[in-house]
């Protein structure tokens, strides 16, 4: 039975190359669309862990009864630029303090900003609502209780405003409005300020996942290349099967947009590994194709090639799956995650090899035994 439907399957690709290569064009279209669509998720510790686990349980129950654990920072830093000059060098002098008394202010109105802890907020919680007006007053405050070294650092170099979003934040929204204020607000003589905190980190890890995923794909991609070229000694044959992954790792990646399934740093990398995998299809065709060539026509010579390799190639796919599927039955969801999108990128590249593999190497095939035929009829 499954002899015959691979039987049926390699006579169409072999008399309709033009129609199974117009089917695969189609198809690429549209997950070239879809792949366009995938969005980088937000990844932190509670997100590679299952709910059931007491950590990230304690930590749902945290956020559920008192709001958010997401935290950005401003740093606030002293820098001189010259000796002996009248710039802050003591993070607690009042100039400092009233800067950051107004960061904070202006961070309060932010969307997405629950609630603000600086050094500001503590001296006026302690002091009245009253800021200090020196520095003297600010060291007698400070040597009255503890509160302050939370917030500023042994040296008195370094100062944290510590801003507490809530747990849906708009990372791009939140670092765009933060940057605002730290532009508008103008820095005494002596200090530098930035953002921190773990939600900057992720909207850094946000912007690096794309650029990442290009550089390491396009690498794989030449090397993976280069070494078919020089296994195969031919530009034809050496860039066939590299279809094979070209098309396998898009339409994996458009069926992953098309779920809404999307990226986060810890599978950003798949699609290399589902690169390094998927072009072992695309070489058992072509080698398996010049085997049969070598005496008999290149349809024939197609044909016996898929009625062999399919069932191989099948055999192999389904192990792979077997192997990726079983990511799954840890405890780090990532890791499933990881291992699903690999399924996709080995079925979808072994589809590749039985579909655009074929109906390229037969067109270029007959176009250039037409092209021999008119040369020698012309002579």
């Amino acid at each position: 039975m499954i002899e015959k439907i691979i039987g049926k399957y390699s006579t169409f690709v072999t008399r309709h190359p033009f129609i199974v290569l117009i089917l695969v064009i189609v198809v690429s279209a549209f997950a070239i669309q879809m792949a366009g669509s995938i969005e980088t998720k937000k990844s932190d510790v509670k997100d590679m862990l299952p709910q059931d686990v007491e950590a990230i349980r304690t930590l749902n129950i945290i956020e559920d009864e008192f709001g958010s654990t997401n935290d950005v920072f401003f740093v606030v830093e002293i820098d001189p630029a010259y000796n002996g000059s009248d710039e802050v060098r003591d993070i607690r002098d009042p100039r400092a303090i009233r800067y950051m008394n107004q960061l904070s202010e202006l961070a309060l109105h932010t969307d997405d900003v629950v609630a603000i802890t600086g050094p500001a907020q503590i001296l006026k919680n302690i002091n009245n609502g009253r800021l200090p007006q020196s520095l003297s007053e600010v060291q007698v405050l400070s040597n009255k209780n503890g509160l302050l070294d939370s917030s500023i650092s042994r040296d008195y170099t370094t100062a944290l405003v510590r801003i507490r979003t809530t747990d849906d934040v708009d990372l791009k929204n939140i670092e765009t409005e933060l940057e605002k204020i730290l532009m508008q607000v103008p820095e005494p003589p002596g200090i530098k300020a930035s953002l921190g905190g773990t939600v900057m980190e992720m909207q850094v890890t946000d912007r690096t996942i794309q650029p990442d995923m290009a550089k390491t794909s396009l690498y794989s991609l030449v090397g993976i290349l280069a070494v078919i070229l020089f296994i195969f000694r031919s530009v034809k044959y050496g860039f066939t099967p590299l279809t094979t992954i070209i098309f396998g790792s898009l339409w994996a990646m458009g069926y992953v947009g098309l779920i809404g399934m999307g990226l986060s740093p810890q599978t950003s990398g798949v699609l290399s590994m589902i690169m390094g995998i998927g072009i072992d299809f695309g070489i058992q065709v072509v080698t398996r194709y010049r085997m049969e060539l070598q005496n008999k026509n290149p349809a024939d010579a197609m044909s016996v090639t898929l009625n062999s390799v399919i069932m191989p190639m099948s055999t192999t796919a389904i192990a792979a799956l077997i192997g990726f599927q079983a990511m799954s039955l840890g405890k780090l969801t990532f890791l499933a995650d990881m291992g699903t999108m690999m399924s996709y990128g080995v079925v979808a590249s072994m589809a590749a090899a039985i579909t655009v593999v074929p109906a390229l190497i037969l067109i270029f095939d007959t176009i250039k035994i037409k092209n021999l035929k008119t040369n020698t009829g012309g002579i």
